[in-house]
């Protein structure tokens, strides 16, 4: 536990930006879906980004801290101007009362109609998503074509 600590505090520490942030919501999973795109240091535009999926575990209890992190971690390539997403992770699976854990693979595609018409990975946009693991699930979101976050 120190040393994710440690790397969080890190992690922290190194100055970037997202250009593009999403925010969606998987209905049939009851899951929310956090995403940067664009991160980058130094230029105009960079395809690579983060996403987290937040969904509430049955198997911890709110009061258990790793209620709180993310059970599904990913990171994502931005093509066509960030027109399309297509991001590759893991999800965490907790069993056995929060004392086992199994993790598997997760895939999340992301489309934004509007960045691909205008070919602008900055525009405010919709952002339609399917996500692959243990199911195939459908959701919609919200894509934030300003600095919206730092890391």
């Amino acid at each position: 536990m120190k040393k994710i600590t440690i790397a969080l505090l890190l992690l922290m520490s190194i100055k970037g930006y997202s250009q593009s942030s999403t925010v969606g919501y998987i209905p049939s999973t009851k899951s929310i879906v956090l995403c940067t795109d664009n991160i980058n240091l130094t230029t105009e535009y960079s395809p690579f980004g983060l996403y987290t999926i937040w969904g509430g575990s049955e198997e911890l209890s709110p009061s258990d801290y790793r209620y709180a992190i993310p059970d599904t971690w990913g990171v994502n390539v931005g093509l066509f101007q960030n027109g399309l997403n297509i991001g590759a992770g893991g999800t965490i699976l907790w069993s056995n009362g929060g004392d086992d854990y199994r993790i598997i693979p997760n895939v999340l595609i992301r489309f934004h109609p509007l960045k691909t018409i205008t070919q602008n990975n900055r525009q405010t946009d919709i952002s339609l998503m399917l996500n692959i693991s243990q199911g195939v699930h459908f959701g919609i979101g919200l894509s934030f074509g300003r600095l919206l976050n730092a890391l």
